[in-house]
């Protein structure tokens, strides 16, 4: 299969494969064999492609998979600030994949999720290795339905093609590196980070969306109440308590 061009912003590169076990894995790798950041690994597909806590990410042809390997410099406690910051990179980019306004129609769902009429279109994975005297590196990973999504989930999924919105790879993954490094520009290491939430928000659920978070053996409901500081999600319980939400899966109902 030959390869399109993709015009990447300065300062990125770009390495392309036909098939790899994970985008992710594969920017591990080569950071543990010394690669800088700003690299670019884009795969046509995936034999063992991954989502959050170890799930499965199908990877279907004609769909976008690609993981940006970072070296932030940033202390360790605000690196997962960089799943909003792909949230955000992601939901702009596929906007601007669409000749209509689709805005409408897509909103983040925490942490990590981009939904489509509340369908999920996209995701990110977020990836560390830390090694004793060097950087630490970072796989920000995206996954994006553009031409098919799995019918079977834990979750209801949809692609842009559903929707009558045709994209090739090459041409979101421009879109997406686009908008990855603007987004990136604005966190600088995490001392833009609140203005980061706040555009995050600007683009997720609507406020006082009723939302069911499912922890290992617990489940909680409540409403929507945005992100703290730090990032973390705020369940509003019906007594009016405020829970912070620091991992989970997260349903609106």
């Amino acid at each position: 299969m030959s390869t399109p061009d993709v015009l990447l912003p300065a300062g990125y590169r770009l390495c392309v494969h036909e098939t790899l076990d994970s985008t992710n894995s594969e920017a591990l790798r080569r950071a543990g064999a010394g690669e800088e950041g700003g690299l670019w690994v884009w795969a046509h597909s995936q034999k063992t492609g991954r989502g959050r806590l170890g799930r499965r990410w199908v990877s279907l042809a004609g769909n976008l998979f690609a993981t940006l390997l970072l070296r932030p410099n940033c202390r360790q406690m605000h690196m997962a600030q960089l799943s909003l910051v792909a949230g955000l990179a992601l939901h702009d980019a596929v906007a601007g994949l669409a000749e209509r306004d689709i805005l409408p129609h897509l909103a983040l769902k925490w942490p990590n999720d981009l939904l489509h009429d509340g369908m999920k279109l996209g995701g990110v994975l977020l990836e560390s290795k830390l090694s004793a005297g060097s950087v630490p590196a970072v796989a920000m990973g995206v996954g994006v339905n553009l031409a098919a999504h799995p019918d079977v989930t834990d979750y209801p999924a949809t692609d842009l093609a559903r929707h009558g919105i045709s994209a090739t790879p090459a041409r979101a993954l421009e879109g997406l590196a686009a908008a990855c490094d603007e987004w990136l520009g604005v966190w600088n290491d995490g001392s833009g980070f609140a203005h980061i939430r706040e555009a995050w928000m600007a683009r997720s659920l609507p406020a006082n969306a009723p939302l069911q978070v499912k922890l290992t053996d617990s489940a909680s409901r409540g409403i929507y109440g945005g992100l703290d500081e730090d990032g973390a999600l705020i369940l509003i319980l019906d007594d009016g308590t405020k829970k912070r939400i620091t991992t989970g899966d997260v349903f609106p109902l």
